[in-house]
């Protein structure tokens, strides 16, 4: 709960105890909106307070808020940037309001908070042929829609400082199309994008960003304007900007608000143009440390033993994306010290990380994976990281470093961590030496967070049953999307003396599985179902990703 006496004391007065979840429960809503109406108006108490602690929704405390202040209320459903034009930007941030619509006779202007009559006498002189009506808005919509005008403004005038530079060659300190890109970078990393996409098509082109997993578009850009983006960006990344038939890889590192960015860049030839992805990878970055990371407090015991071992291997699965990055080198920050030589093999190497030499492979000058490996074994390394076993000998190699006195982490790229030993024994792994050198298989996949701000509690029928989840809704906070953020679900199989047996034997997925149900072993859906019910995600997005 917000810290709030006075609140506490009105309610206290009215026989409510705030600090009683039951009490809360059975708060009488019209007993105590004046309350909420003059804490809220003398900014003494937050819409999150109201939502979040109190449990009741936003839009409908607002939407009595107005009429207990004598307003109507506007939700502000649909964006609109000519009406928003009405004002100027200098305007519109002064005064927190817009213009959402219009008629003969009125401008309906939407504020985030109660106007004062003299404030309504300087907007209403700027609009002289026509009456202001005023409504109330949520707050945090008006600021989004301020800002989502002004980036749209910033953008437009920057496009067309660069048609002009595309036909006249006066020079700049900084360039239209550098000014752009910077732009187009910066509101990647407010959103927390993992990479910006350049999507070009006959008549047009679209910059998208992947946002929690999920692409979306950001803009789109004539085909002149998209040119001159992809030759600055190729340029940046030191690509030969001339070849333009075959696909080319680079990076550049720049510069936001204080913090240095790595930026990987592929290119790929298509039929109207080329089309490129760039990660955006921070520098210095923090890692999160394993307790961070939410998984399951008994596995996350068991994988804390098992990363202090002096020998063994320790694979991550799951698809692209699925953070098995994140995993390990989180293990990795928590044995990192003094007293042990770790050494990784990444191609690329995605972050740094101090006390870890770190081989970034160059297959054209002859350093590929398993000549990598084999170097490594000579450099008398206490733990082997090897970004990714992509054949037989990668493989053989990294099974007999296990079993020589090494700690190795690796990744693998299947659905789940049964299979795993189905396909190293596809990949010609001997069943003897693979059960000697596995300690511990994980699989996982990233599930996008419900937005604490909107969630919904609701009833849905599941296997037969009806029970209370939450789902997405969707607010300004998560940009209409229902979530913000994304948290690992994971399954750990643990390998012990019966189950490397079983892996000797040869034994089928099925026996593997069901003997390892036996020791208690869960599967990413079982883990995933419990965090539905906890309210972390939802059971539509669990099923996205587990489907």
């Amino acid at each position: 709960m917000q810290n709030c006496d006075e609140l506490k004391n009105k309610f206290q007065a009215l026989g409510i105890n705030i600090q009683d979840k039951n009490s809360l429960q059975k708060l009488e809503y019209v007993k105590i909106l004046p309350i909420l109406c003059e804490l809220y108006e003398q900014d003494k108490l937050t819409l999150d307070t109201i939502y979040l602690d109190l449990n009741i929704n936003k839009d409908r405390f607002l939407r009595d808020f107005a009429v207990f202040k004598g307003f109507e209320f506007q939700a502000l459903k649909e964006y609109n940037p000519y009406f928003l034009s009405k004002l100027s930007l200098k305007q519109m941030k002064e005064c927190q309001c817009l213009v959402f619509q219009e008629d003969e006779n009125f401008i309906y202007l939407a504020f985030a908070k109660i106007p004062s009559n003299e404030l309504l006498d300087k907007l209403q002189a700027s609009f002289k042929h026509k009456f202001i009506k005023i409504f109330l808005a949520n707050p945090s919509k008006i600021e989004n829609f301020i800002e989502k005008y002004s980036l749209e403004c910033e953008i437009n005038d920057l496009i067309a400082e660069l048609k002009i530079e595309l036909t006249h060659s006066d020079k700049k300190d900084k360039s239209a199309v550098a000014k752009l890109f910077e732009l187009i970078c910066l509101q990647a990393i407010k959103l927390r994008a993992s990479d910006i996409h350049f999507e070009p098509s006959s008549e047009e082109a679209l910059i998208r960003f992947r946002i929690d997993g999920l692409l979306g578009v950001f803009l789109r850009v004539e085909l002149e304007i998209y040119h001159a983006l992809i030759l600055y960006i190729k340029l940046l990344a030191h690509l030969n900007i001339a070849e333009t038939r075959k696909a080319q890889d680079g990076s550049f590192v720049m510069e936001f608000e204080g913090l240095e960015y790595d930026f990987r860049l592929s290119s790929l030839p298509l039929l109207y143009a080329e089309s490129l992805v760039l990660r955006i990878l921070k520098r210095k970055q923090k890692f999160l440390s394993l307790e961070n990371l939410e998984f399951e407090a008994k596995s996350l015991q068991l994988f804390c033993q098992s990363i202090q071992l002096p020998f063994g291997m320790i694979l991550v699965t799951g698809p692209t994306g699925s953070g098995k990055s994140t995993t390990l080198y989180a293990a990795m920050s928590e044995i990192q010290n003094e007293n042990k030589k770790i050494i990784s093999v990444e191609d690329p190497v995605e972050y740094r990380l101090s006390l870890v030499q770190q081989i970034l492979l160059n297959p054209k000058a002859g350093l590929d994976f398993n000549n990598a490996l084999r170097a490594i074994l000579r450099q008398d390394p206490d733990v082997i990281m090897i970004g990714e076993m992509r054949d037989e000998q990668s493989l053989d190699i990294a099974v007999k470093s296990a079993l020589t006195g090494h700690l190795v982490f690796s990744t693998l790229h299947t659905n789940d961590a049964v299979s795993a030993i189905s396909r190293m024994l596809d990949m010609k792994a001997k069943p003897y030496l693979l059960a000697s050198a596995l300690t511990l298989i994980i699989a996982q996949r990233l599930v996008r967070k419900l937005c604490k701000h909107c969630k919904e509690k609701v009833s849905i029928e599941f296997e037969g049953v009806k029970e209370e989840f939450f789902e997405a809704r969707g607010c300004e906070y998560c940009r209409q999307s229902g979530f913000v953020g994304r948290e690992v679900v994971a399954e750990f199989l643990f390998i012990d003396t019966n189950l490397a047996e079983m892996i000797r034997e040869n034994k089928s997925k099925n026996e593997l599985l069901a003997y390892a149900r036996k020791q208690g072993f869960k599967t990413m859906f079982e883990l995933g179902l419990a965090k539905v019910r906890l309210g972390v995600t939802s059971l539509q997005e669990l099923l996205r990703v587990l489907r």
